[in-house]
């Protein structure tokens, strides 16, 4: 009768583990998805970023431009100081707004490799639990096979 009571707790401790093991491949699976698709979001956003500075670089150009010309007449330079102070404002604003996002970009990078950590030691967790589980029934097996042998020869 304890054998038997021992062989459905067991059971039963191992449909719970294997049922603990799903869910955590399942939650794992869904942030691997979550990360992918931040990945391709944080590409995308990359991408714009790569267009906003290219942009950048074409006024960056007609202002070297009108620089150019302004040396040539006095009139022409005070004009150009006037044009380019003001790029130059434009152009640091378009840069801090880049940077502003390259640093929120890359937060929320960190933070995803943190939630990639979690994950890889709730795998390792698991694997670990597997592993004793695995053991604790070679050793039960191995301790019946023993009894057993016992029995049998106690009798004969």
């Amino acid at each position: 009768m304890l054998m038997e009571w021992s062989i459905a707790v067991a059971a039963m401790s191992f449909v719970v583990l294997v049922a603990g093991i799903l869910y955590a491949i399942r939650i794992g699976l869904n942030r691997l998805e979550r990360m992918q698709a931040s990945a391709e979001a944080l590409q995308e956003e990359l991408q714009q970023l790569s267009a906003q500075a290219s942009s950048l670089l074409v006024p960056a150009g007609e202002t070297i431009k009108t620089l150019k010309e302004g040396v040539q007449s006095a009139e022409g330079l005070f004009k150009a100081v006037k044009g380019a102070g003001h790029t130059i404002h434009q152009s640091t604003s378009a840069l801090e707004r880049v940077t502003s996002t390259l640093s929120d970009s890359a937060v929320r990078h960190a933070e995803q490799l943190a939630g990639k950590r979690q994950l890889d030691e709730a795998v390792q967790w698991a694997e670990l639990g597997l592993t004793a589980w695995h053991l604790w029934q070679w050793g039960r097996k191995s301790e019946a096979k023993t009894d057993n042998g016992r029995s049998y020869s106690g009798r004969g």
